[in-house]
């Protein structure tokens, strides 16, 4: 009878409380989404404590406690407070060790140990991370640097010296930290070899800090670093010394230099020398075979571009022959098919195109071959090889210049370069989808990345190490950082072996909108096309209202400071306006789109005057006697400029497809 009662009373007691803590895990898996994206939004607008707050609020019966611990652990780091952080990055190492997130967590761990002075816990961390061959990132050794900096100085030179040779060699390494170890190893008081004495000179030269490039080439013997001296010396303004360093060290010195910089003195050095420029190259030329020197097929290439059409295919013919391996020579034969093209031998341009597609795959002209190639069979009448051969180049670039304009011709279509003043950008910016499919992760990491997707939490993307450039492009677009993300999604799509569709996520990222309101009432005030004036914005500044280039032109537009003066006073603005100020930079290059319109009354002649200039341009149009206009950029002669249409014209197109 007890046995009943105890069984009894057992029931009345522990049903209930079984009965409540389900209720009560039920609750927290309810509530416990809505804390975490409640936390990601606080998170992302820069409000940390609050983030931090929602994140501990998830308890640890909730499948998200692990990642609301790594969350809180972020959100402590970003307000300093690293004690914190390393308790919430040790508790969530404990709960998913072998996890996507684990290498971040554990790089945050160690910095967080480095900022509390517990050099030792950091240490281990670094040097754990250091040796996992998955782990691409080489952040722990410039901090293992720090750390040793303590206590061996000679060990903290051979991380700091380690640092700078990877990342001098690498295209996407972290400025700040090459420049950092550069004064780290500097500063250490050990005895520097000539070789860290280069790669410190190196860093600064890389980072463009001319001056404080000197200072340590200056110290090295002259054959171990001539080319860079020169270089230092000249972009410091110190072009006197640096002439003197080239007349004087280039019988001697330049077979040790490296081929791109030594090309870049030739340059250099030809521009120093008074007189006429094809006889200055001329100079250069016997020097450089009277000593054997590297480079001869770029002085070839540069004398070529400035001989006759009938002297350049000397030298092109040259490089061909007998550089065929030279990175001038597939250019060099593209300039032979054009020589030809303009005499009208299409049968030297039929054979010359064979023999570009069939030696040089995919390099930046054979587009431009395929769509004369195709051009070559309609003069010839060969209408269904002209077809096939631009439905080739369609299939193969349809997002180039080239294939746009063969798409064009295909469809009959006489209107590719004429704007219109009826189009309308869209009247709100275009959100961007994540442009990634989950689908592309692991199975084993699936689950949680779309779980917390779903939630807003993007950024888990990046904590995972999954690298992709179209991801990093839709963060800095998120971020407002408008020029890194085209620049991100544009250098993608020119990876691309099969390109994705236009209206993908990845082409909204390398061709965005901004300021479409503003755009479109300057376009309807004065006339221009919004998706003219936008494609001018992509091309100048890629939407960097803070650009400047290295000859003057300022903001947006890219307006020169005379050209916006002149501009002020034609519409009868103050002399004081800031043409820095984003508005006013987009109404006054707006408004000398109008001017240039209301001048040659042709789209193309108006893009290519914004670039080359008035005066040039009209000397270009009085020396055009045909009438096929991809003729005439094509013999555009600033490069520049004949670049910058294509371009504008591309991007306008572009616009067209994905926005109209």
């Amino acid at each position: 009878m007890k046995y009943l009662q105890c069984i009894f009373w057992t029931l009345l007691v522990v049903v209930p409380c079984l009965f409540t803590v389900l209720i009560y895990n039920d609750k927290i898996t309810q509530n416990s989404p809505v804390y975490y994206k409640q936390g990601v939004q606080f998170y992302n607008d820069g409000n940390y404590p609050d983030a931090f707050y929602n994140f501990c609020k998830i308890k640890w019966i909730s499948p998200l406690y692990p990642m609301a611990l790594y969350k809180q652990a972020k959100s402590a780091q970003k307000i300093g407070d690293y004690k914190t952080a390393a308790l919430k990055y040790n508790l969530f190492l404990k709960k998913m060790p072998d996890s996507v997130f684990s290498n971040n967590a554990r790089l945050n761990l160690a910095k967080s140990y480095y900022y509390l002075k517990q050099y030792e816990d950091a240490r281990i961390h670094f040097e754990k991370l250091k040796q996992n061959a998955d782990n691409s990132d080489i952040e722990e050794i410039f901090f293992l640097g720090l750390i040793e900096k303590n206590f061996d100085k000679e060990k903290a030179a051979d991380y700091f010296r380690e640092y700078l040779e990877i990342a001098l060699n690498e295209e996407n390494s972290n400025k700040y930290y090459i420049i950092a170890s550069a004064k780290e190893l500097s500063s250490l008081n050990v005895e520097l070899s000539n070789n860290d004495i280069k790669l410190i000179g190196t860093a600064y030269f890389d980072e463009r800090k001319y001056q404080e490039a000197l200072e340590y080439f200056s110290k090295l013997p002259i054959e171990n670093c001539w080319d860079y001296f020169v270089l230092s010396n000249h972009y410091a303004g110190n072009k006197v010394i640096a002439k003197k360093l080239i007349e004087d060290g280039i019988k001697t010195y330049a077979k040790q230099a490296d081929e791109n910089r030594l090309n870049e003195i030739y340059n250099i050095y030809v521009s120093y020398l008074s007189g006429n420029r094809f006889k200055n190259w001329l100079q250069i030329e016997k020097t450089v075979r009277e000593n054997k020197l590297k480079g001869i097929d770029y002085v070839f290439y540069k004398l070529a571009e400035i001989s006759s059409r009938e002297k350049s295919s000397v030298y092109y013919r040259e490089i061909c022959q007998n550089y065929p391996k030279s990175k001038y020579a597939a250019e060099s034969l593209w300039n032979l098919i054009w020589n030809a093209y303009k005499k009208k031998d299409y049968l030297s341009v039929e054979r010359l195109s064979m023999k570009h597609l069939k030696t040089y795959k995919k390099v930046n002209s054979t587009p431009k071959v395929i769509f004369w190639l195709g051009k070559t069979y309609l003069k010839e009448n060969k209408t269904i090889e002209a077809h096939n051969i631009f439905n080739k180049l369609i299939s193969r670039y349809p997002d180039d210049y080239y294939g746009l304009r063969a798409e064009a011709i295909l469809d009959k279509k006489h209107d590719f370069w004429i704007t219109s003043k009826n189009n309308k950008l869209p009247l709100k910016n275009y959100e961007i989808d994540f442009p990634i499919s989950t689908s592309d992760v692991d199975l084993k990491d699936l689950k949680i990345i779309n779980t917390l997707f779903n939630m807003g939490d993007y950024e888990v993307w990046l904590d995972a190490n999954f690298s992709n450039p179209i991801v990093e492009s839709w963060f800095e677009f998120k971020k407002g950082k408008k020029s890194r993300s085209i620049v991100l999604a544009r250098d993608e799509i020119a990876k691309m072996e099969v390109k994705a569709p236009i209206m993908s996520a990845v082409y909204k990222l390398a061709y965005p909108v901004y300021m479409t309101n503003e755009i479109n009432i300057s376009g309807e005030k004065l006339e221009v096309d919004p998706f003219l004036i936008a494609s001018i914005i992509r091309e100048e500044s890629y939407y960097n209202e803070f650009a400047r280039s290295r000859t003057g032109a300022i903001g947006l537009m890219q307006l020169m400071p005379q050209t916006a003066n002149y501009m002020l006073n034609k519409v009868n603005a103050s002399n004081t306006a800031d043409i820095e100020d984003i508005r006013t930079n987009l109404y006054l290059g707006s408004n000398y789109l109008k001017y240039l319109k209301d001048k040659f009354n042709n789209d193309l002649y108006v893009v290519a005057a914004y670039n080359g200039g008035e005066g040039a341009i009209g000397k270009w149009i009085k020396n055009f006697s045909g009438d096929d206009y991809d003729e005439f950029i094509e013999d555009i002669p600033y490069d520049e400029t004949r670049n910058y249409v294509k371009k504008v014209f591309r991007t306008y197109q572009m616009y067209k497809k994905i926005y109209k």
